[in-house]
């Protein structure tokens, strides 16, 4: 399965790549034990909760990182 950041949170968490990409920007995010509410939304989605507290651009580096991995 191609991962993007139309990916599932669940997808995400199980590519080493997509993790280490999401952890450089959210230490911690993706060991969160509390994550199992949110794991069938899109990781795009997800970025823009206001608890995630990224920069617009931040979010848009994240996207073109998760995009770019199976391009």
């Amino acid at each position: 399965m191609a991962i993007n950041s139309s990916s599932k949170l669940r997808e995400i968490l199980e590519d080493e790549r997509a993790v280490a990409i999401i952890d450089e920007y959210i230490p911690g995010f993706v060991s969160n034990p509390e994550l199992g509410p949110v794991a069938g939304m899109k990781m795009k989605t997800l970025l823009k909760f206001p608890q995630v507290s990224l920069s617009k651009d931040q979010v848009a580096e994240i996207i073109e990182r998760l995009d770019a991995l199976d391009a």
